[in-house]
């Protein structure tokens, strides 16, 4: 995987500005990281920051662990990468709440919130010792971007020395959790001038059922903010596959510590997807994101 990294690195030519407008800019430069220190900045490069929160080298997991993000991070100027600030974390996981006894060996977790919360409680559950790190943003942050790509960066930053630590005990036997942004479908179709970089989940990031039971994983439990929300239209039809090859599927909720601690719930039947890939932009490099340029002037 690190090879791959390195040579979407060589093909990112794109420029991370947008008609002479200021270069992207991440997170605060002078803040410090969830431990309190500046040992972040040990992090700032694509392959450090990359190496930090991929799976155990040479495990199954280390494919679905998407580059993307992270190869942008050698294009932006030191001066301009920092962390997320503290007061993105939810508060409940502030609180450092105990390890959840229902997150075993045999179940796979998605986080499937706002980049930052699914960033934090991944590295939290990771430094419990209870799941190894999968990143599954797949496109290229840009000022003019639809999606501010950049504070994913920023939150990876933050617990990056908390992540690396943590993978240095891990074991090749523990469970993936899934890094998603809830948020990568975007609100809208991108016009002229706009950077296009919304993005779905697609077959590559996805493990079959049939791979995730010769690995001893029994039930997907589906994390989002509430149990109100649907899962993300991208991902529906695959959940409805899981299910229909005999894969239980559960659901649970981020937006408190009680729902976190009493476990997740059977999700009901999953309906049949309904997403459309049509209208995304891939980019030459992989990932997604494009510009969108101005219509051409008829001539008439």
């Amino acid at each position: 995987m690190l090879e791959s990294l390195l040579k979407w690195i060589a093909q990112w030519r794109l420029p991370l500005w947008f008609g002479g407008r200021v270069a992207l800019s991440v997170g605060d430069p002078n803040d410090t990281d969830a431990a309190g220190s500046l040992k972040w900045r040990e992090y700032r490069t694509a392959e450090r920051l990359f190496d930090a929160w991929s799976p155990v080298a040479d495990s199954l997991w280390e494919a679905y662990h998407c580059p993307t993000l992270f190869a942008a991070l050698d294009q932006i100027p030191e001066e301009k990468v920092g962390v997320a600030a503290e007061d993105w974390i939810p508060d409940w996981l502030r609180s450092e709440p105990p390890a959840p006894a229902w997150l075993d060996a045999q179940t796979w977790l998605i986080l499937d919130a706002p980049p930052l919360t699914s960033i934090a409680l991944g590295a939290w559950l990771s430094t419990q010792q209870l799941c190894q790190t999968v990143c599954t943003f797949d496109n290229w942050p840009h000022p003019a971007g639809l999606l501010r790509s950049e504070v994913a960066l920023a939150g990876l930053l933050r617990f990056a020395p908390l992540v690396a630590q943590a993978r240095q005990r891990w074991h090749k036997g523990l469970p993936p959790v899934w890094i998603c942004d809830s948020g990568r479908l975007g609100t809208r179709p991108g016009k002229p001038k706009d950077f296009d970089n919304r993005y779905y989940l697609d077959d590559s990031l996805l493990p079959g059922p049939d791979l995730l039971r010769q690995n001893h994983l029994q039930r997907v439990v589906y994390a989002s903010l509430t149990l109100a929300d649907p899962p993300t239209s991208d991902i529906v039809g695959y959940l409805h596959l899981l299910q229909k090859q005999g894969l239980p599927v559960f659901r649970i909720s981020l937006g408190s510590e009680p729902a976190w601690r009493e476990g997740p719930v059977p999700a009901g039947e999953i309906p049949a997807p309904v997403f459309s890939a049509q209208g995304f932009f891939r980019s030459t490099a992989g990932g997604f994101g494009s510009p969108i340029p101005e219509p051409s002037a008829s001539s008439g």
